[in-house]
C-alpha cells in the first residue's frame, strides 16, 4: 500500500485533534487531545487573535511531531517538525521563517489586497491558497539537490519577467529572497521551506507594498509568479482536499474555503455543528446565485 506523505499526516492528525501515543507491537495508539491543551506564553506577553490562533495551530502541528503513515500504511518514522529562518524577538504571525514546520499566514482583509497580493501552499483562504509542490517525479529526491536547482531557476524566470532577485537568507532547507517588479517597481519576499522526510516544497511569496491596487480584488502577480517558478522546475501540484460550499455560477467564490479548513476554527471537539457542516457563516435562505432567482415569481 502507498504511504501517505509523513507532512501530509501530521497535519491531518493534528487538525482532527489527535496525537501519537505509544506503540504496542505493530500498532500506535492515537490519544485525543485535551481542549485546553493550548500554548503557554511568558507573563505579560499579549498576543493578538491572529497571533494566538498561529499559536494554537503550531502546538497541534508539532503535538504530531513524530507519526507513521495514516490509517498504519507504511512503517514508523520520525516527522522533524523545526524552525529555521525566525527571527528569535518576533512572537506574531507575522513572522518570516519557518515556525515549527509553518509558514506565515497572508495577511487578510484589505492588507491582502496591496501591491502584489499575496500566495501562500499554508494559507487555504479564497483568492490567496496555492497548492503545495511535490518534486516526488523529479530526477532526484534529494532535497539539496533541489535547492541547488531552484535559486537558478528563481533567477532566470524572474530575469525573463524583466524583474531583479536577491537572496535574503539560506539556511539548510529554507530560503527566502526578495523580488522587485521591473516595471512597477514594487518588491515582494518569497519563501521556499522543503519539508523533512517528504517531497513537498511550502511557499509563501507576499508584497512589501502599503497601498493597494484595488480596492475589491487582491492582485494576482505573485500568484502568477509561483506557477511560474513551479512549472520552470517541473513540480506536480499536490492535491489538497478542498470544502466547496456554494458556487457562484462556475467560479470561485469568497464562500468557497480549502481543506482541511481555517485553523482557526480548531478541532472539531470545539466547534459547533455549523462549524462541522460548514455553513456557520451561510444563511441557508438566502439566495446566493442569479440562478437560484429562477423561475421569477409573477
Amino acid at each position: 500500500m502507498a504511504q501517505v506523505p509523513m507532512a501530509a499526516t501530521t497535519a491531518m492528525l493534528a487538525y482532527f485533534g489527535w496525537t501519537l501515543g505509544t506503540k504496542t507491537s505493530s500498532a500506535w495508539s492515537l490519544t485525543l487531545l485535551p481542549k485546553n491543551s493550548g500554548p503557554s506564553h511568558p507573563q505579560g506577553t499579549l498576543l493578538s487573535n491572529n497571533a494566538a490562533v498561529n499559536q494554537r495551530r503550531r502546538t497541534l502541528f508539532s503535538s504530531t511531531a513524530a507519526t507513521l503513515g495514516l490509517l498504519g500504511c507504511g512503517t514508523p518514522s520520525s516527522a522533524v517538525v523545526e524552525t529555521v529562518g525566525k527571527d528569535p524577538t518576533c512572537n506574531d504571525g507575522t513572522c518570516l521563517g519557518v515556525w515549527d514546520g509553518l509558514l506565515a499566514d497572508c495577511p487578510h482583509g484589505m492588507a491582502g489586497k496591496q501591491g502584489a497580493g499575496c500566495t501562500s501552499s499554508q494559507d487555504d483562504t479564497p483568492g490567496t491558497f496555492s497548492e503545495p509542490w511535490d518534486y516526488s517525479e523529479s530526477d532526484s529526491l534529494d532535497w539539496q539537490h533541489q535547492m541547488r536547482k531552484l535559486l537558478p531557476v528563481i533567477q532566470a524566470v524572474s530575469a525573463k519577467r524583466g524583474d531583479s532577485v536577491r537572496v535574503l537568507l539560506q539556511e539548510n532547507r529554507y530560503l527566502r529572497v526578495a523580488f522587485t517588479d521591473g516595471r512597477s517597481g514594487e518588491t515582494s519576499t518569497g519563501e521556499f521551506y522543503f519539508t523533512p522526510d517528504d517531497t513537498t516544497v511550502q511557499f509563501r511569496i507576499a508584497s512589501l507594498e502599503s497601498s493597494s491596487t484595488s480596492p475589491f480584488t487582491p492582485s494576482l502577480r505573485n500568484i502568477e509568479r509561483a506557477e511560474l517558478l513551479r512549472k520552470e522546475m517541473r513540480y506536480l501540484k499536490l492535491p489538497v482536499l478542498r470544502n466547496r460550499r456554494r458556487a457562484l455560477f462556475f467560479v470561485e467564490s469568497e464562500v468557497d474555503t480549502f481543506g482541511p479548513g481555517s485553523a482557526a476554527l480548531g478541532p472539531p471537539a470545539e466547534m459547533r455543528t455549523g462549524e462541522l457542516e460548514g455553513r456557520q457563516d451561510i444563511d441557508p435562505r438566502k439566495k446566493l446565485d442569479f440562478l437560484q432567482n429562477f423561475p421569477i415569481p409573477l
